[in-house]
């Protein structure tokens, strides 16, 4: 009897032996990765909030990151928008001077710099094109390929849908222009000046003859007339900026909750966890102590 109580003790004694051992690595897993348990099935019954929380982290990081990309794409547009916006209003200037091949040269600098903001890129992809991003949303290049062009609109070859994001589960936004409906406007003016410079009445000269003169000051109205539609989309661009970084600090506010959420879930209190690891090892001594002892009594022992 003595012996069969003497080997249950022992086997009593490395149970408990193994079981401080785990405790020991279990309290100093927590000490150094500062989290409850490595994986969801140690969270116990808060592992599905954890789960959840950390899928809407994710979300909201991919929908920030989404509205990042959409305030630099909208930050291009703007630019772009400013700089057509620049060109028309030097025009405007420029037929005060009433020098006619001052006043055309400024014409077909000011459609450069158009066409050339009407095709600019942002990431690799037209800003203008709608979700065409692939190709140049206009189909010349020059004043005299305008003017070659049964009509202005003939000049636009961008998509007519505008392209949209996702920044949340319940907002869509539109975010980019046509090139048509930004330009073709523009466009038409450019391409009435080419024609009367091209037709019977034109070139422009020095100085402007009063029909010449005539002429240009009515295109110069309708040059205010598109300036102040310019102004708009600009505007409207704007308030998709504010719209869009409105979004951003939501999700920013959202993440700071979550992140504290699951800080809550799922990481240790490093003071009880360095409390708890040092018992555990108190723990772990004294068991081997007790192991240690319980086995140093064999079956000699009792044959003596």
């Amino acid at each position: 009897m003595p012996r069969i109580s003497t080997y249950g003790s022992q086997n009593s004694a490395l149970m408990d032996l193994m079981r401080a051992q785990q405790g020991v690595f279990d309290a100093q897993q927590q000490v150094t990765t500062g989290k409850k348990a490595t994986d969801l099935k140690g969270i116990g019954h808060k592992a599905e909030t954890l789960s959840a929380s950390r899928a809407s982290l994710a979300r909201s990081e991919a929908y920030q990151e989404a509205a990042t990309r959409t305030a630099s794409f909208l930050e291009s547009q703007e630019i772009a928008l400013e700089r057509i916006n620049s060109s028309m209003t030097d025009l405007r200037v420029a037929v005060t001077e009433k020098q006619g091949d001052f006043v055309y040269g400024q014409v077909e600098d000011a459609f450069y710099q158009v066409v050339t903001a009407l095709g600019a890129r942002h990431s690799g992809g037209y800003i203008f094109g709608g979700t065409r991003t692939d190709t140049n949303p206009l189909t010349i290049s020059s004043l005299d390929d305008l003017q070659a062009l049964a009509t202005a609109g003939d000049a636009f070859q961008n998509s007519d849908r505008r392209p949209s994001v996702k920044l949340d589960e319940t907002v869509t936004v539109e975010t980019g222009m046509l090139a048509d409906e930004v330009g073709q406007e523009i466009f038409e003016i450019f391409k009435r000046i080419a024609d009367y410079e091209a037709g019977p009445n034109g070139p422009f000269t020095n100085p402007l003859p009063g029909p010449q003169e005539t002429f240009l000051i009515n295109e110069m109205n309708n040059v205010v007339t598109a300036i102040d539609n310019l102004l708009a989309k600009t505007a409207q661009n704007g308030n998709a900026q504010a719209n869009v970084d409105t979004i951003k600090q939501s999700h920013a506010d959202r993440q700071i909750f979550l992140n504290i959420m699951i800080a809550d879930l799922e990481d240790v209190d490093m003071a009880e966890a360095v409390t708890k690891f040092e018992q555990a090892q108190v723990a772990l001594e004294v068991s081997a102590r007790t192991f240690s002892t319980l086995s140093q009594v064999t079956l000699l022992d009792y044959l003596r």
